[in-house]
């Protein structure tokens, strides 16, 4: 069950930030920490009050990678479906404000969030009902 899925991550939550990184030949987002690390190789999405700041799937600007890399020094301290329509992918809060929405268009638009020995990987698997 989905639930499950965002208690397993909650319990090991406030996540620090130290490393992020956007491979431009792959598209995949890589965000790490001490005993944490994240990768998203489908579309996602960073906000801050509904405007969107930077995007795997925007126009490329050069202030995109900044977006991304500003992540660094932030905590993730929620984790929520990506919306209330979709509880296949995540969305990761952070502390200030912003949120990493990730999303699954594809079955290999995959996100793998590791937590030491446990790995999580999306789109999570629907409970049906």
């Amino acid at each position: 069950m989905n639930s499950d899925v965002f208690e397993e991550i909650s319990a090991h939550l406030p996540f620090q930030v130290e490393a992020c990184w956007l491979d431009p030949d792959s598209d995949t987002l890589l965000l790490s920490g001490s005993g944490w690390r994240l990768r998203v190789s489908g579309p996602w999405r960073l906000t801050r009050e509904e405007v969107i700041e930077a995007s795997r799937d925007a126009e490329v600007r050069p202030d995109m990678a900044d977006g991304v890399r500003s992540l660094v020094g932030a905590q993730i301290v929620d984790v929520q479906p990506q919306s209330r329509f979709n509880s296949l992918d995540i969305a990761l809060l952070m502390n200030d404000g912003r949120v990493l929405e990730l999303f699954s268009d594809y079955t290999y638009d995959i996100w793998l969030l590791r937590i030491g020995d446990v790995a999580i990987e999306g789109p999570l698997q629907s409970s049906g009902r």
